[in-house]
């Protein structure tokens, strides 16, 4: 039989954050490691357009238009074609406060998992954030060596600027990305104003992104073609995908995609897996001293759920469900629409009210039109027909504020295996006015009727199923990652994150994967 001293589940974010410490320590990774099985054959947005690129751009039976039938659609960036690949794991259901299906998703066996359609913000967690947030057994103390490493590793564009003490010292940023003209206008607005900043009530910045402005280890710079919204995240921007290739590459881990775990038992000595062999179904076994389970929050509180005999048991649910909000410029209106951009233009917070928040405000330049008719509250010939000259002067605000377990939110799995998320208690924006107060003064305007709150999921930031303790009960985990009754299971993903600040939790997810491996790496058995 086969024997590993550590087997990893999964290439997402976690995965191989842990892999980068386990290099060359007899580290084998599984994984279901699914591929597109189409590739988006345009450099940009602007070359599939005028392309007349129809399949492409809508697939084949023109699913990426979707969301104007169907009110469960998924997130825009996983409705195109060559994302697809990216949501075909375990199904789950997320049900609201009436029972009432919300959505109908599913989790990633792809390879670099959900990260081949993130946004790529990679924010630090501060002492502020944990304050905030609640319930975190370990300092930030003890992620900041591994927050150095990652960003070093990955590339972080951004600036130091009015944003810094909010999102902590990041060393040698590389130059942020490329403004549009609606956000260049917003930002010099905010600096005029800033010899009298409380009257703004409002701190604004650039965002610290894992995207290439200039050439990094090897990859190169993002070519801002404006597809994020079609393709997977290609060179320029951070995949988990890259850092496995360089891996692999070196040999310094063994990969065995195709692969998927069914079941594992612990003994004294060794943990033994039962895989499933995607392709033929076939079963093996193998063995391991140590396992890393870091498939997603979901899918990874599915396993362990099965594997205990619980179906029926919830576990706690925490979910990062923004507030979005259109905001216009009326001074950019009708503007040249730019053919070179990133989404994520500025990040801001409110600097005038008592709790933690974080807007990310986005450019939709990238987006199709139909993404936005159904919430334009005119006819759909009219919105349709101004809709060119509102863009270049739009700007999305994503409000985020911290998430906590809330008692009727709760994850379950029945004896057939199917995923249940209930989810009736939702944390609503309750800082609107201020913001549109804050936008006012710098030239942007919005009602508060264009608010929409997209669904619970839609942003996949999923935390809390099985939160780390310094004294772990049932169903919780040591901050080493061990589950409450085992010695060698360890949980390296979102799952063990006990509360989500008001920030995206992607490099934190790593960080704490990199500090448990190396746990395990220094420890004696």
């Amino acid at each position: 039989m086969v024997f590993f001293d550590h087997v990893i589940v999964g290439s997402g974010p976690a995965g191989v954050a842990a892999a980068l410490q386990l290099e060359n320590c007899n580290t084998c990774m599984v994984d279901v490691g699914q591929e597109p099985s189409f590739v988006f054959p345009h450099p940009s947005l602007k070359q599939a357009l005028l392309s007349g690129a129809s399949e492409a751009l809508l697939g084949s039976e023109w699913e990426t238009l979707g969301n104007l039938t169907n009110p469960l659609g998924f997130h825009p960036k996983l409705r195109a074609r060559a994302l697809k690949h990216i949501m075909q794991g375990e199904a789950f259901d997320v049900k609201g406060a009436e029972k009432q299906l919300l959505v109908q998703g599913r989790g990633s066996f792809a390879a670099g998992g959900m990260a081949n359609a993130w946004g790529a913000q990679l924010l630090r967690y501060t002492k502020e954030d944990l304050a905030e947030a609640g319930d975190w057994p370990i300092d930030v103390s003890k992620l900041n060596h591994y927050y150095d490493d990652l960003e070093a590793h990955i590339g972080i564009s951004g600036a130091k600027d009015d944003m810094q003490s909010f999102l902590g010292n990041t060393n040698n940023l590389l130059p942020p990305v490329p403004m549009v003209p609606v956000a260049e206008y917003a930002l010099r607005r905010y600096d005029a104003l800033l010899n009298r900043p409380s009257s703004i009530g409002l701190r604004l910045g650039r965002p610290r992104l894992g995207v290439l402005t200039q050439p990094h280890s090897g990859r190169p710079a993002h070519d801002f073609g404006e597809n994020e919204f079609f393709a997977p995240a290609g060179a320029g921007i951070y995949n988990p995908l890259h850092t496995l290739t360089d891996l692999r590459q070196r040999r310094n881990i063994h990969y065995w995609s195709g692969h998927k775990l069914v079941s594992y038992v612990e003994q004294a000595d060794y943990i033994e897996l039962e895989l499933e062999v995607v392709k033929t179904q076939e079963r093996i076994r193998i063995r391991a001293r140590h396992l890393f389970l870091g498939c997603g929050t979901i899918q990874t509180s599915r396993l362990v759920l099965l594997n205990k005999n619980e179906s029926g048991r919830t576990l706690p649910f925490v979910d990062h469900p923004p507030t979005l909000l259109p905001i216009f410029f009326p001074s950019s209106f009708g503007a040249t629409l730019p053919i070179q951009s990133f989404p994520i233009q500025l990040i801001g917070t409110m600097a005038s009210i008592g709790t933690r928040n974080m807007i990310s405000f986005y450019y939709p330049g990238g987006m199709l039109w139909s993404d936005f008719l159904p919430d334009i509250p005119l006819p759909m010939n009219v919105a349709r027909s101004i809709l060119s000259l509102l863009i270049p002067g739009m700007l999305v605000a994503q409000v985020w504020e911290a998430s906590k377990p809330l008692p009727g939110n709760r994850l379950s799995v029945d004896g057939k295996g199917n995923i249940t998320i209930t989810y009736p208690e939702r944390q609503l924006c309750t800082n609107l006015p201020a913001l549109l107060a804050s936008m006012r003064k710098l030239g942007g305007y919005s009602l508060k009727t264009l608010v929409s709150a997209p669904p619970p999921s839609w942003g996949f930031h999923h935390a809390a199923t099985l939160p780390m303790r310094a004294e772990p009960e049932a169903f919780e985990t040591y901050t080493d990652g061990r589950l409450w009754d085992s010695r060698r299971v360890r949980v390296i993903d979102g799952s063990v994150l006990p509360s989500l600040p008001a920030k995206n939790h992607s490099l934190t997810i790593m960080a704490n994967a990199a500090r448990i491996a190396q746990v395990v790496k220094s420890c004696a058995y």
